[in-house]
């Protein structure tokens, strides 16, 4: 899960929020901004290097990326800052939504499926901030593995209970 806090230039904080595994694995958007003004910054015209992407719609964490840091540039925003979280880290089924068991079941049936273990899954989680380490650790058959991965994790959590 990925985590974009944003302060707009003239005020107004939005936050976006992306569940996708590594940096370039399209995920799911949830959105949410305190003013309108900065809602339309953030929404209008979304670019990047590979050039015009719908925020909304489900886009990869490193166009939000570039996008926020071309809105900081211009000085339309005064502040971004992005964490990311993991699966295997403490508090993650809050972050999303689930209960611990949920995530706990869930991972197990993945490593079993997938034929991964709790090591090479930590590794990958560890390696994927940096392209260069990805490109080095990885063949393009073992990213596409772990982006599976990735998206099964996310569709899963598309299809759990909305809470009251």
């Amino acid at each position: 899960m990925f985590i974009f806090k944003v302060q707009g230039a003239n005020g107004g904080q939005a936050e976006i929020r992306i569940q996708a595994l590594d940096w370039s694995e399209q995920g799911t958007i949830t959105f949410s901004c305190d003013t309108d003004k900065l809602a339309v910054i953030l929404l209008t015209d979304c670019r990047s290097g590979k050039g015009h992407f719908d925020l909304l719609a489900g886009t990869k964490p490193m166009y939000v990326e570039q996008w926020l840091e071309y809105l900081q540039e211009d000085k339309q925003l005064s502040q971004v800052e992005v964490t990311i979280h993991s699966p295997l880290e403490a508090g993650y089924e809050e972050i999303c939504g689930l209960d611990s068991e949920q995530v706990k079941t869930l991972l197990n049936l993945v490593y079993q499926v997938g034929g991964f273990n709790r090591l090479q899954i930590m590794r990958y989680l560890k390696h994927r901030h940096s392209s260069a380490t990805m490109s080095t650790h990885y063949n393009a058959e073992e990213l596409k593995r772990y982006r599976y991965l990735g998206q099964l994790i996310n569709q899963l959590i598309r299809f759990k209970t909305p809470t009251p």
